[in-house]
């Protein structure tokens, strides 16, 4: 995972909901199989994979621009847009920070107080 967008840590957490959510029946159950672990793999390969994606587009077109140029780049289309129109940068903003998949704590895997 790249450190571009810095968005590794919301992964990370993102992942771990899933898994929780996934996961806590079966090992309270003591029946955890294979088939659990690979659902948690398969419910977070698509943001992870997007996310990758993005990084990676950025990493080819802005920063080994910027890097490789002795002259002033001039910025992406949808940095101009964003600087034009500054309500748009919520959009890149939402989609990093909560990512493209939301993971939400189900009920069921909450721990209970007593």
């Amino acid at each position: 995972m790249s450190p571009i967008g810095g968005v590794g840590i919301n992964l990370a957490v993102q992942d771990a909901v899933a898994a929780a959510n996934i996961l806590a029946r079966p090992l309270r159950e003591g029946r955890l199989t294979d088939a659990d672990l690979a659902a948690v793999q398969t419910r977070r390969l698509w943001p992870t994979q997007i996310v990758q994606g993005l990084q990676v587009q950025i990493q080819k077109r802005v920063i080994s621009g910027v890097l490789g140029s002795t002259r002033q780049p001039d910025p992406p289309l949808p940095l101009r847009l964003i600087a034009r129109y500054p309500a748009l940068a919520r959009i890149p903003a939402r989609l990093l920070g909560l990512g493209y998949r939301r993971e939400h704590v189900t009920a069921g895997t909450a721990r209970q107080r007593v």
